[in-house]
């Protein structure tokens, strides 16, 4: 199968998530190593400024970020729970409402991608820090962040 049927797959399990419905996040990309999800902001996603809400942009980047956890490793998610630990952002521009649809980014390198598989086939736990950046429609980078992403072989 490839990348991009996986991603569709990945993508599809997602959206039966609600908060995902409820966001209205879709998928853009999904290669092993990288995950790039969207939203076009609606009003009930923005803040008494006009900006897309602070939380939104946190669950945009979660979403990016267990998605590019998940990417290089979709053969093997039958053997392994995967949860985020933990998450921080960073603001570090307006996220205006109507500067979207907004892009959020991230991406693990090929190495540690193997390192990850060979891990996950000695079932040792791996807790890995999966950074994301969310741009605006024009380009401009207007939050950072990073999760740890928690992945553990599934109990018998």
């Amino acid at each position: 199968m490839d990348s991009a049927a996986m991603g569709e797959l990945v993508m599809a399990g997602f959206q039966k998530l609600g908060f995902i419905q409820y966001a209205g996040i879709e998928g853009v990309e999904f290669a092993p190593g990288r995950n790039v999800v969207s939203i076009a902001p609606k009003p009930e996603h923005l803040n008494h400024n006009g900006d897309l809400h602070a939380a939104v942009l946190f669950g945009l980047a979660e979403t990016a970020a267990m998605g590019a956890a998940v990417s290089g490793i979709v053969d093997l998610m039958g053997e392994t729970f995967i949860v985020a630990r933990d998450g921080r952002i960073e603001y570090l521009a307006r996220a205006k409402g109507d500067s979207g649809p907004f892009l959020a980014t991230s991406e693990i390198q090929p190495d540690a991608l193997a390192g990850i598989r060979a891990q996950i086939a000695d079932r040792v736990d791996i807790e890995l820090i999966v950074p994301v950046t969310i741009t605006d429609g024009t380009g401009k980078a207007v939050a950072t962040s990073a999760f740890t992403a928690v992945l553990r072989p599934r109990r018998a």
